[in-house]
């Protein structure tokens, strides 16, 4: 077989096998040779065969000895393994039994603290609970449960703040506060609120809540803890009143307190008054030191301290001179000690004697005011009086004129007198409407008014009026607002304010300024006027008539609006008076200011009123209108009663006369069906025209009744507001005016 393993080298397969094997298997070779080679080759592949097999046999032997040599290592290692565990478990179920006997101790002591927790807090006077992220309850202690109205604490559970006995409001507050502590994580501290009990009485409470988190730190809900200060409150409220009151009284006394201490000599307490006193701050005032105050030295002020430390009895003292801080003082001091904790304090009062002079100045001039306000009230009077009865004498004149002008021809060479008689006579009324003016009392025709429009409208009048020396000048406010008022009355006022103006420059050149403008007046500022009637605050139109005169001396200006004062050679008359009684029927008031050789400036003060000024429409020429019918006509003075007569019947009608209201009532009574109108004068013996009036509307509820007076309508209107009179008629009044009236009274009535 030698030469099967030792093949030569680079030879093939065929090559490596011998000749006979070789011959078996190469075919055509000789028999005998191809048996041998047959069985050699056999016998080779038996020999490879049984090599196989015995290598094969041999691996899986070893193989056998490997895996069971593993198997006992590995039991050996699992043994160990398993003894190993097993002393492990051995010492964890050791452990665990001792952790056990600590868990079961720390139970224990939990339920201990639990319990005690429990306790102290179902026995604590705060109040306690604790909520969810929601705001409902999940519990409380006992003090709670019962504010809550609960009989335990476990029915909290559950609950809302609106579901308990609190008001809405105070519901809304503690979940606001709820929200607050669990949005900020953080707690919040002594919130001071009120809460209603279940039993009705309201607490003060002071609450803390804290949020609630847990084991991550997130918020889960909010812990509430409260205490009742109601009585703490009531006591802090009255010591926060007291000290209040004491605050407010020292702050508002009008006398100057300071308060010292009187061994270190410190300031520790001033009020506002005494630092204005001295012209410094209530801070500067503590800073001081009363011995080191150089005024308190050199007024004596120091000295008169130290004795009333020294004995404690008050004093007091007149001072003047000047504080420390420059002001001027003049006051009258009171020193006292009083005591605090033991220790001396100096209270220190001052009394502004400056003021006091002051105030007896303000009530000189308030009282000579006064006395000037009883002299122009005597005078209009006086004067209403006057024109009342001059009132009688025109309508006689202006009567008769008027009632003749009718009877003459027109081209009677009479006429020219009698419009000369008519004239007179009504420049005659124009004086008696200025004393009616001055006395408040003038017949104004009141209607809405632009006062630029008016004062525009004279213009060209003004513009005659006044020296050719003097210029006119306008200052117009725009948009102006409306005034109530009689056109003709202010037109008059300002002609003769402009006339004054152009009559103070002589004989020199000057100028007149005429302005207007609205303006928010105080009180403090129409109290300055010449007219105080205690006008309301507000806005008034302002009318100012300047000039560049003479000016007028300080003494005479009070006497200006004096009836008959003039500080010209002629035209002594009524003047200014007439403008203050214009002015002061128009509820307003003026304003004076001037200096000699410097000018005048008279401002006339008119309130405003609501909308846009009236626009007047153009006079249009009317017949005289006649009706039919009786008319009683009552006046004490017998020349009117004539007259009266005599222009009734030229209108148409017959009258019946009575001298007072007392044969005006007689007669009424036995004609009042044929009766269509009464003509009552205001002013009679006996009975007056407004208790005639009463007695008449009481006859007969629906009597026709005119009232005639001197004085203007709108006085006469607020004595029978909504008592039903049909109309006014002022004296002096001539035919026309007595028409129109008669028309608009019974014009409808089928009389006319």
């Amino acid at each position: 077989m030698k030469h099967l393993a030792q093949p030569a080298s680079g030879s093939s397969t065929w090559q490596r096998l011998s000749p006979g094997f070789a011959a078996v298997l190469v075919p055509g070779g000789l028999h005998w040779q191809g048996d041998w080679l047959q069985l050699a080759a056999a016998v080779a592949l038996f020999a490879l065969l049984a090599l196989a097999l015995g290598k094969t046999v041999q691996v899986k032997a070893r193989k056998q000895a490997q895996v069971e040599e593993e198997l006992r290592r590995a039991k050996e290692e699992l043994e160990l393994r398993v003894a190993e565990r097993t002393e492990e478990l051995h010492r964890a179920n050791e452990q665990l039994k001792q952790e056990l006997a600590v868990r079961e101790r720390a139970e224990e002591e939990l339920r201990q603290g639990r319990n005690m927790l429990a306790q102290i807090i179902d026995t604590i006077p705060q109040f306690v609970f604790w909520k969810d992220k929601n705001s409902v309850y999940e519990g409380c202690n006992i003090v709670f449960a019962r504010a809550a109205g609960l009989e335990r604490p476990e029915e909290i559970r559950g609950k809302g703040d609106y579901d308990l006995p609190w008001l809405r409001e105070e519901s809304d507050a503690y979940r606001a506060d709820d929200r607050v502590v669990m949005d900020s994580g953080t707690a919040k501290y002594h919130i001071i609120e009120q809460q209603l009990q279940a039993h009705g009485e309201r607490y003060w409470v002071d609450t803390t809540k804290v949020p609630l988190c847990d084991e991550s730190g997130a918020v889960v809900g909010v812990l509430g803890v409260y205490d009742n200060i109601t009585e703490r409150k009531g006591i802090e409220e009255a010591r926060d009143r007291a000290l209040a009151m004491l605050e407010s009284l020292l702050a508002s006394s009008p006398t100057g307190i300071l308060v010292y201490e009187g061994e270190s000599g410190a300031c520790v307490k001033a009020n506002q008054a005494v630092a204005n006193m001295v012209g410094a701050s209530i801070e500067q005032m503590l800073a001081q030191n009363f011995r080191q105050i150089p005024s308190w030295e050199a007024m004596g002020i120091r000295q008169l301290a130290e004795q009333v430390l020294a004995d404690g009895q008050t004093r007091s003292m007149e001072a003047s001179g000047a504080s420390t801080f420059g002001a001027p003082l003049e006051y009258e001091c009171f020193v006292s000690r009083f005591d605090v904790e033991g220790k001396h304090h100096l209270m220190f009062i001052a009394v502004d004697m400056s003021e006091r002079k002051q105030l007896e100045q303000e009530k000189r001039l308030i009282e000579a005011q006064m006395l000037h306000v009883q002299k122009l009230e005597s005078l209009g009077v006086l004067a209403g009086g006057i024109a009342h009865d001059f009132n009688n004498i025109l309508m006689v004149v202006l009567g008769n004129a008027d009632l003749a002008l009718l009877r003459v021809p027109p081209d009677s060479p009479a006429c020219e007198n009698l419009v000369q008689i008519e004239q007179a006579a009504s420049r005659a009324a124009d004086l008696a409407r200025q004393m009616l003016a001055y006395s408040g009392k003038g017949n104004f025709v009141i209607e809405k008014l632009n006062l630029n429009r008016v004062v525009q409208d004279m213009g060209p009048m003004l513009e005659v009026s006044i020296s050719k020396k003097a210029q006119l000048r306008y200052d117009f406010a725009p948009d102006l607002p409306a005034i109530s008022g009689d056109a003709t009355q202010l037109r008059q006022v300002i002609l003769n304010l402009v006339i004054n103006a152009s009559e103070a420059m002589g004989e020199g050149t000057g100028v007149i300024s005429i302005g207007t403008k609205a303006m928010e007046c105080d009180r403090a500022y129409l109290s300055e006027s010449w007219i105080d009637d205690r006008l309301p605050e507000g806005c008034y139109v302002v009318l100012e008539v300047s000039d560049t005169g003479c000016g007028i001396d300080r003494e005479v200006i009070p006497k200006i609006f004096d009836p008959f004062f003039t500080t010209k050679f002629t035209g002594r008359g009524l003047g200014m008076a007439a403008v203050l009684g214009i002015v002061r029927a128009h509820k307003g008031a003026i304003k004076v200011y001037s200096e000699k050789g410097k000018g005048s400036n008279f401002r006339l003060l008119l309130p405003c009123i609501a909308g846009a000024a009236d626009r007047p429409d153009p006079p249009v020429q009317q017949a005289l209108w006649r009706g039919s019918g009786t008319v009683l006509l009552a006046d004490d003075e017998e020349s009117i009663r004539a007259l009266g007569s005599d222009m009734l019947k030229a209108l148409g009608f017959s009258v019946k006369l009575a001298c007072d209201g007392r044969e005006a009532v007689e007669i009424f009574k036995k004609g009042m069906d044929d009766i269509v109108c009464v003509l009552l004068d205001l002013t009679m013996p006996n009975l007056d025209g407004e208790q005639a009036f009463g007695i008449l509307r009481a006859l007969k509820p629906d009597v026709k009744v005119i009232m005639s007076s001197g004085y203007n309508e709108q006085e006469v209107s607020l004595k029978f507001a909504g008592g039903g009179l049909s109309g006014f008629i002022q004296k002096p009044y001539k035919m026309m005016e007595m028409s129109r009236k008669l028309s608009e009274v019974l014009g409808g009535d089928g009389h006319g």
